[in-house]
């Protein structure tokens, strides 16, 4: 009789408990998680064989990738991903906003040209064209097709960064020349031969003229339909930097010390600044107009250790910025802030129009490379300053 009584006061406890989950059960919404909220990036290569994702704003680390070998050349931001080359010979695809690796393109050669890169272009295909160091060439890869279009060789190295204009990829090589090649095919258009290598990369403006440097102290003013020369501008050292088209200005560096401004036109000198040391680093520019004032200026490093703001007008020195090494780094501009690596391993956030610092981060590293940004336009392509323009 208890056996029996125990047995109905267990099931009755059990119903109840039965009844009370049920009546508290709760019913969950099957709403998605949040989205992760991603913001621009701010990427920077270094000798230690990184590639930092920094956060433009405040210098935040948001990740970092190891390539396995230094990284001379500065990064490629083509929709989604961030391409980077290691001296080693291969370029790492990477996913922009995480640092994963998508692929390891193996090319070969020693890497330190900047690849360029242009979306949608044979067969709706994107396409990356970068110099080789060793084995001397140019090389076309589409990246959607995970394929080499085509080679096409030089006579030397090939440090120099290519740039596009129309259907031409404009390169220069240390066999002193400088090619205009076929982007769909690989065949040569014309070549133009200067007195020395050409590390410096080519920039083309809106008017199709190449302005590109030699080791022969020159730059050169080319057209770019069928590379004959319209003018040549002599220096007392290594043209090595990469010049921009500003205004009816070419704007470069020697390694004679200055920075020099040349009307496009006339080819005679504006102006020049004289630093301290040998000029490597590529220009870019800022301008800020509001109802007060106008602000026009160039931004380059120096061997001396410095950055520098040049007012385009007439060549004043607007503002200096010291470091502790020496800068072969192209400053990058982006929303009112600009960008740039040194030899003492920092990497540098400053305002462009007094130079004062807003943030720099150890990245423990030789920085010879440019910044490079996303800004999470995924229909634009971002590289530094290197070839001659800030955004493609």
């Amino acid at each position: 009789m208890q056996l029996r009584a125990r047995t109905f006061l267990f099931a009755i406890i059990g119903s109840v408990c039965l009844f009370s989950f049920s009546a508290c059960k709760k019913d969950f919404s099957q709403d998605k998680p949040f989205a992760p909220v991603y913001t621009p990036t701010i990427y920077i290569g270094s000798q230690n064989q990184f590639l930092y994702a920094f956060d433009p704003a405040n210098g935040q680390k948001k990740w970092e990738y190891f390539a396995g070998s230094n990284i001379h050349s500065s990064p490629l931001v083509m929709g989604d991903y961030v391409y980077v080359t290691s001296e080693n010979g291969f370029i790492h695809k990477l996913d922009a906003k995480t640092g994963t690796l998508v692929k390891r393109i193996a090319v070969g050669g020693t890497l330190q040209s900047t690849p360029y890169g242009e979306m949608k272009g044979k067969d709706g295909n994107d396409y990356i064209y970068i110099g080789t160091g060793s084995s001397n060439s140019l090389i076309a890869y589409d990246v959607t097709a995970d394929s080499v279009e085509w080679t096409f060789t030089t006579g030397d190295n090939v440090f120099s960064s290519p740039t596009i204009y129309d259907t031409l990829v404009v390169v220069g090589s240390n066999d002193g020349k400088v090619y205009g090649i076929n982007k769909f095919t690989g065949v040569k258009g014309w070549e133009f031969q200067t007195g020395g290598p050409v590390i410096s990369s080519p920039t083309v403006n809106a008017a199709g003229y190449v302005y590109v440097g030699s080791n022969d102290y020159n730059l050169y003013c080319l057209h770019v339909v069928d590379g004959t020369q319209k003018w040549q501008f002599a220096t007392n050292g290594l043209v090595q930097s990469s010049p921009i088209s500003y205004g009816g200005n070419a704007i470069f560096g020697s390694n004679d010390g200055n920075i020099y401004c040349v009307d496009t036109a006339t080819a005679i000198a504006r102006w020049k600044v004289k630093t301290s040391d040998r000029v490597n680093s590529s220009p870019t520019f800022w301008t800020k107009q509001d109802e007060s004032s106008s602000v026009q200026v160039v931004l380059v490093g120096s061997y001396d250790y410095k950055m520098y703001a040049i007012n385009i007008l007439d060549g004043s020195i607007r503002w200096s910025f010291p470091t502790k090494a020496i800068i072969t780094s192209s400053p990058l501009v982006f929303n009112d802030k600009v960008y740039f690596g040194s030899f003492d391993k920092y990497l540098y956030c400053a305002r462009p129009d007094n130079g004062d610092l807003i943030w720099k981060q150890n990245i423990n590293g030789l920085i010879e490379c440019s910044p490079a940004v996303d800004n999470l336009n995924k229909k634009s392509i971002y590289t530094s300053s290197i070839s001659g323009n800030s955004i493609y």
